[in-house]
Parts: structure tokens; sequence; C-alpha cells
């Protein structure tokens, strides 16, 4: 019985998630992802032409994923609202972002987010409440990109402590701080 594409596909990228929580993404080999997911190397260039087409393609599902649930929010859509589908989807996928950091390719999420916060702002700038208005178009540029730092170096922070604080309260976090009222997360 034949492996179908999706199916292929899973197994590829659950195989090289758990080769990165033990090695650096450039010490596995294909040849390793293939074993390990139990397919041959044929399969493995079949659905993916690299590591990091496989680490792409998984980003693009999450990317997906945010761009949904957001876009199910209707007219309710803010910046906190934004953030904590974020954090929800980040903590979902919990094993991806902690693979990555364990593999040391922290900086591919970075350049991920900054390419992916500037399309979700222009998908659904019309539908956003409160977003600061900006004078030009430099100056929104720079906003987002303060925006995906402080957003990283958060998710970067909550990896490195394991993901325990649940992704609302990673949100309120930021709603506290936003508003000028942050409270001891641990009470």
């Amino acid at each position: 019985m034949k492996d179908s594409g999706a199916k292929s596909e899973k197994r590829v990228i659950e195989s090289l998630i758990d080769l990165m929580q033990i090695k650096k993404i450039d010490d596995i080999s294909i040849s390793e992802i293939s074993e390990n997911a139990e397919i041959s190397r044929r399969t493995f260039y079949r659905n993916f032409s690299s590591k990091e087409a496989v680490l792409d393609g998984y980003f693009e599902t999450i990317f997906t994923d945010i761009r949904e649930s957001i876009d199910n929010l209707g007219d309710d859509i803010d910046c906190i609202s934004s953030l904590r589908i974020i954090f929800k989807l980040c903590y979902e996928h919990k094993d991806f972002f902690t693979a990555l950091s364990k593999s040391n390719m922290l900086g591919f999420m970075l350049q991920k987010w900054n390419t992916a916060l500037p399309i979700l702002h222009s998908l659904f700038i019309d539908r956003i409440k409160k977003f600061p208005q900006t004078k030009d178009a430099k100056a929104l540029e720079y906003l987002l990109a303060f925006n995906v730092g402080g957003t990283f170096n958060m998710v970067l922070k909550w990896i490195d402590e394991g993901m325990v604080i649940p992704p609302d309260d990673m949100a309120d976090i930021v709603e506290d701080f936003a508003f000028g009222t942050l409270i001891d997360i641990n009470s």
C-alpha cells in the first residue's frame, strides 16, 4: 500500500522536529530524516527540496492557521485578540518552536515573523480596532518591526522557560503593559 503525499509530508515534518530536539539542523541528513520517518529519500524529495523547505512548509501551515483564526474574529480584531491567537498557536506547536530553539534556528523564526506580520497587517488593516495611526509607510514598517521584535522575544523567553505560562496569560502580560497595569502573573 502506498503512502499518501500528505501522510508522507506529515511524517517528514514530525521526523525533522524530533531530530531537531536532539541535534542542530546542520547535523541532520536527509537520509536520517527519511529513515526516522520510515520513508525513502526519494519520497522525501518528492515532497520537499530540502530540510529548510520542510521548515518553511510547516511555518506556512502555522501562518495559515493564524490568518484563518484572525479572519474568524470578524470585525472584532484588535492587537490583543491577535496576540492571543498567536500565543495559542505557538503553544499548540510547542514542539516545533522548542525544536527551533534547540537546533539554533530561532533566526529562521524571526525571519518568518518579520515576513508574516506585515502580511497579516495588510490583510486585516481595515478591520483592526484601535491600531496606532502612522505618519507614513516607513513609520508603519518600523512599528511592525517593533511589534515583531517584542512578540519574538516574549516567545523566546516563553520557550526557554518551558512554555509553562498559559497562552492567554502571555497575552494578558502584553495587555497589562499596554494599559500600564502590570500584575503579578504568579498570584
